[in-house]
């Protein structure tokens, strides 16, 4: 993670004037800094939420220390450089660490600000607008500290929450992958193939490694397929063809309905992957844009690493061929400017083929 600096001081309207203020009261503030922490720390040891925190011996201590030297380098300085973001980004991780409670973590700051607020008065008592000016920049200094390091705090959390998505999602897609003759390094072939395509057609970095998550589980319904069909080694009667085309359903049932974006992607790619731009597919029928783009992406990339794969019932195609059956299929079973951007690309796909060919 990174903080970018030139968003958040505009934000704050910290310009290089503002800048000046924020030192001229930090040379006001800087005497009393003892008297201030006195003041956090106090009310620190009087809250149980925030107590309960410092359970070493002189932690609670060495936290005061290293908030004083913080505040004495950058927050009375105004130096918000490089090596600020660096020590903001540790402050909020090892609040996060410690689970601290941010709601009086945040109290602890409006402490802090009536505390230099009643310092700067002191000092200028008959001057009410360079009083105002020094109360306002110190004001900014303090919300920026507090905005960035609660920023990192949640960013932190939600980066642990979405990589714990992430190995669920793969542990899915490979439970499905176990009981198909297919390997799993098809729904890795598969995915990075997705995301290349998606790149290929514009969609923002975010979208495409949501794609990316997502499409390896657009086989998970097979969990649901019994053994005599899906393990079957010749070809389907069309009575055993009915029951295989359920499993997109099945996944799209297994797949819980969510408010993350990743899993209603990956629901939605597990029921229409196997939907047809001519409307001839299944389960829902679906036709052109009606199918989600993700479900047309899928589709293509699905098809071609099962058509160049070795199967037990099946020899791998030469490329040429699969390319050849992407075309020809294209306004029929497959988007046709999927296909184009598909083909345009395919010495990358062919390279994620090799890098992620099965083991002999």
């Amino acid at each position: 993670m990174l903080i970018h600096l030139q968003r958040w001081l505009p934000l704050l309207g910290i310009d290089t004037t503002t800048l000046e203020d924020i030192r001229e009261a930090g040379e006001i503030i800087a005497p009393h800094i003892d008297a201030v922490m006195d003041i956090v720390y106090g009310t620190i040891s009087e809250t149980p939420e925030t107590a309960r925190v410092f359970t070493a011996p002189g932690q609670m201590a060495r936290a005061r220390a290293a908030q004083t030297r913080h505040w004495l380098t950058y927050i009375l300085t105004g130096d918000f450089n490089e090596s600020y973001a660096e020590a903001t980004l540790a402050i909020g991780r090892i609040h996060f660490a410690h689970k601290v409670d941010l709601v009086p973590y945040m109290g602890s700051y409006s402490v802090a600000l009536e505390a230099v607020n009643a310092i700067i008065g002191r000092a200028i008592p008959d001057d009410a607008v360079r009083r105002h000016r020094c109360e306002r920049a110190i004001y900014k200094a303090i919300f920026l500290d507090m905005g960035l390091s609660t920023y990192v705090y949640y960013d932190t959390e939600v980066s642990l929450v979405q990589e714990l998505s992430n190995e669920l999602n793969a542990s899915l897609a490979r439970a499905g992958e176990y009981r198909d003759n297919e390997t799993g390094k098809h729904i890795v072939r598969m995915s990075r193939m997705c995301g290349v395509l998606a790149e290929a057609i514009g969609r923002d970095a975010d979208w495409v490694r949501m794609l990316v998550m997502a499409s390896p589980l657009h086989d998970v319904g097979k969990i649901g397929i019994p053994d005599k069909i899906l393990l079957k080694p010749g070809r389907l009667t069309d009575e055993e063809m009915a029951v295989m085309r359920d499993h997109p359903a099945i996944g799209g049932a297994i797949i819980p309905d969510h408010s993350a974006q990743v899993i209603l992607m990956a629901k939605r790619i597990s029921l229409t992957h196997h939907e047809r731009w001519d409307g001839d597919g299944y389960p829902a029928g679906l036709a052109g844009e009606a199918i989600p783009l993700e479900g047309r992406i899928a589709a293509i990339c699905d098809v071609f690493d099962a058509l160049v794969s070795h199967r037990p019932y099946k020899k791998p195609w030469p490329v040429e061929d699969a390319a050849g059956y992407l075309r020809d299929n294209a306004g029929k079973h497959f988007d046709p400017a999927l296909v184009e951007a598909f083909l345009e690309h395919l010495p990358r796909m062919i390279r994620i083929q090799t890098e992620y060919a099965d083991e002999a």
